[in-house]
């Protein structure tokens, strides 16, 4: 017996698929499904719109259709007004616009459509999101606060020690709570210099160490956190991401001024980056249990008023222009963990 399948498509960082069966003889409904999170640390704005398809087809064969998952480009309007209190002190229509960068996937993957704006959000302002059919007059609606900036401490100094007198030391990274905030994903960004013997060849690379995310009960502004890493498992880390190959030869720099013949004058060598989460994005944590900020399971929790989805906010932050000190450079070169991997000895 053929089935009417509802398929709604929600990418929340990764694309989330949700079937869903129905009477062949029930009415259709259009239904919208929208991605968006809104980060006034970013250049563009983008807002993903799906539309619901109902059909005798099977869900696969629909879904490699592009009509049946998109709205045509002239068939919505998609805005947003930026208002505080009563007053509606900005006003931005997104354009329409086809990425072709999709990965493969049951769903059409020709390409995929968003709604982008290039201009600068206010973080004192709250969003406010409308999705207009012009052939139905459908109207969908959902706002978002904006997170406020993230304090990241530097310290009394930008040196990081890991390793001292013949023991691993710990590193505390703080920073206090943001307003609208209530998900913390701190990662550690470890940059290097990469010289092959044989070709002479110098490449610029990273890699980068997350830790768990961190929710806290409310979004309360000021609240003091931290994270402890430890210098063991920071070793680890490098022991374990890097290739050992005696061919090549490194440094641990962000800014290296003279090769690698004479490295006495580097810059940096460690960031640390945030990616913070508004109230929203918890909140759909929460009611489905996820474990990280990368989100696969459907969803049982919209904030889209005539449609499904979600709308917030999130926030790119970080400390940049850190380094480790001579002891811990120098163990990076020598220690039982490290020595096989090229680092030179400072």
């Amino acid at each position: 017996m053929k089935k009417n399948i509802l398929l709604l498509l929600l990418p929340l960082l990764t694309i989330i698929a949700c079937e869903t069966d129905f009477e062949v003889n029930a009415d259709w409904t259009e239904t919208t499904v929208v991605y968006g999170l809104l980060d006034q640390s970013l250049d563009t704005q983008k807002v993903v719109i799906y539309k619901a398809f109902l059909g005798e087809e099977s869900a696969f064969q629909m879904a490699q259709q592009i009509d049946s998952i998109y709205y045509q480009e002239d068939e919505i309007i998609v805005s947003l007004f930026g208002i505080d209190g009563e007053d509606t002190l900005q006003f931005i229509n997104l354009n329409y616009f086809v990425n072709d960068n999709r990965e493969d996937g049951i769903f059409n993957n020709d390409y995929t459509i968003q709604y982008i704006t290039t201009e600068q959000l206010d973080h004192n302002l709250d969003y406010h999101l409308e999705i207009r059919n012009v052939e139905t007059g459908n109207i969908v609606k959902s706002q978002t606060k904006l997170i406020s900036p993230l304090e990241i401490n530097p310290g009394f100094t930008d040196e990081i020690t890991f390793f001292r007198n013949n023991e691993y030391r710990n590193f505390k990274l703080k920073w206090e709570s943001s307003s609208y905030a209530r998900l913390y994903k701190p990662f550690l960004r470890f940059y290097y210099y990469e010289k092959n013997i044989d070709t002479g060849e110098l490449e610029f690379k990273y890699i980068e160490k997350s830790f768990p995310q961190i929710l806290t009960t409310n979004a309360q502004a000021g609240l003091d956190m931290e994270i402890s890493i430890t210098g063991e498992s920071f070793y680890y880390f490098i022991k374990n991401t890097l290739e050992e190959n005696t061919n090549l030869l490194r440094i641990n720099a962000k800014e290296l001024e003279d090769g690698l013949t004479d490295y006495e004058f580097w810059k940096g060598g460690i960031d640390f980056r945030f990616l913070v989460g508004g109230e929203t994005i918890s909140q759909y944590i929460e009611i489905n249990n996820l474990p990280d900020v990368v989100f696969q399971d459907p969803p049982t929790y919209t904030n889209i008023e005539n449609g499904i989805g979600i709308f917030s906010s999130r926030l790119n932050a970080s400390m940049t222009g850190k380094y480790l000190d001579f002891n811990s450079l120098r163990h990076l070169s020598n220690s039982d963990l490290t020595e096989d991997l090229g680092f030179l000895n400072p």
